[in-house]
């Protein structure tokens, strides 16, 4: 398998770049950043970090949204937090946060560990990080191993929690699901259109109760709208033999009037 490095982040003298800071030459940039700007919304008061996954059918996306810090304090070695602390933030001393991730094509899951998002960031924006002017790196395909992963069903909202957002995460890898995890916002969900999020039990619940509402009430079936049908003829008032009878009593008095006409002539 091959992967490329996919980074969304300022640098130190420049903003986001709105066509990446990293990534490869054939992604659709619009399709990607419409799946990870809102895993990106508030990372940088986040308590944890955001795992994404999303496939356009060609290309499937991964990655972790978080802000950089707390990515190098929970997630390096003691030597690379070291190394990281050059790139924390930018020369407002802003804190930065990052989307860091891959591209790939094809099946699997590929074995990208914490240390090989940093690697790929040292190689590939490091270099970049005091540029004045905003400009994308595209980067190359490289080798990756596969990891190995049982395929299983999955449900569309978990609770958040790490160990079982990196389970999932994986699964989604496998499966091919657009992911969101720790989503701690309605709003992402909808702006992201993710098929399976974890999230606090509130936004759960928020969330279902949304879609309940959505869902329309089922229809009547034939059946039902042939017994309304009878039971409204039924229901309706009879006609009254008075109103039943009204023509032959007007008939009637025809026939007297013309018969005292005539007599009243001869006479």
């Amino acid at each position: 398998m091959e992967i490329a490095p996919l980074i969304h982040s300022r640098t130190f003298y420049c903003d986001f770049n709105t066509n990446f800071a990293v990534r490869p030459d054939d992604l659709n940039v619009q399709w990607a950043m419409n799946k990870i700007l809102p895993a990106m919304s508030d990372v940088d008061i986040l308590n944890g970090v955001r795992r994404v996954v999303a496939t356009d059918g060609k290309i499937c996306v991964a990655g972790i949204a978080c802000n950089f810090r707390y990515f190098a304090e929970n997630y390096l070695s003691a030597d690379e937090r070291t190394e990281a602390e050059n790139y924390l933030h930018d020369e407002r001393n802003r804190e930065v946060k990052i989307f860091l991730g891959y591209a790939f094509k094809g099946s699997g899951v590929p074995d990208v560990s914490d240390s090989k998002l940093w690697q790929m960031f040292k190689k590939n924006l490091a270099p970049e990080w005091e540029r004045q002017t905003v400009e994308t790196v595209i980067a190359p395909y490289e080798s990756c191993g596969i990891k190995s992963v049982e395929k299983k069903s999955l449900d569309k909202f978990y609770p958040s929690d790490e160990r079982g957002d990196v389970e999932i995460f994986e699964q989604c890898l496998a499966t091919q699901k657009d992911f969101c995890s720790n989503v701690d916002a309605v709003k992402i969900f909808e702006n992201g259109k993710y098929e399976i999020i974890t999230a606090p039990q509130s936004v759960i619940n928020r969330l279902q109760a949304e879609a309940q509402k959505k869902t329309p009430p089922p229809s009547s079936s034939r059946q039902d709208k042939a017994t309304e049908h009878f039971q409204g003829k039924r229901n309706q008032s009879p006609k009254s033999s008075e109103e039943k009878g009204s023509p032959i009593i007007l008939i009637c008095a025809a026939v007297v009037v013309i018969l005292a006409i005539i007599f009243f002539v001869i006479s």
